[in-house]
């Protein structure tokens, strides 16, 4: 399936796309002529299990979307809105996750190895028992009540947690 295809599906109201293969996949169709914003919109769209890998997600609307299990490795979600989504048990090895809002997302159990955050807002963001290792971050990235790895909750609002 390609990104075209996942658009046209979901306009017709389709939204379980679990365990498909869009791996490369360019899915900002901001380049399309006569580009209009809200067709970047994929919000509670189920992706789980998908193999999403080196993919283009930035400045999609995942809002409430299901990526549990998904493969994001190296994909690029810079801009997102994933508020509010499932990522658990999510592979993000490698995922930029640059200006991304994951307020209230479901990170748990997820394999976090070379991340990027900056500038991310993590409010309320689960991120129990993930794999978090060499992720990086800056002082924009926000931590306002996330459950960190180990069960900690944090509250300050702009600081960055080194994983190395």
């Amino acid at each position: 399936m390609d990104a075209e295809e996942l658009y046209r599906r979901y306009a017709a109201l389709e939204r379980d796309f679990s365990g498909v293969d869009l791996s490369g996949a360019d899915l900002l169709i901001a380049e399309v002529e006569e580009y209009d914003p809200t067709q970047n919109v994929l919000s509670g769209i189920n992706l789980s299990g998908a193999n999403l890998t080196q993919s283009m997600l930035s400045l999609v609307n995942l809002t409430g979307a299901n990526l549990s299990g998904a493969n994001l490795t190296q994909a690029d979600l810079g801009g997102c809105d994933l508020s509010n989504a499932n990522l658990r048990g999510a592979n993000l090895e490698m995922t930029d996750f640059t200006a991304v809002n994951l307020m209230n997302a479901d990170l748990r159990e997820t394999r976090m190895l070379l991340t990027r955050f900056d500038r991310a807002d993590l409010t309320r963001a689960n991120l129990s028992s993930a794999l978090f290792q060499g992720v990086s971050g800056d002082d924009g990235t926000l931590f306002c009540n996330t459950i960190m790895p180990d069960g900690a909750i944090i509250n300050d609002i702009s600081i960055w947690v080194d994983s190395r």
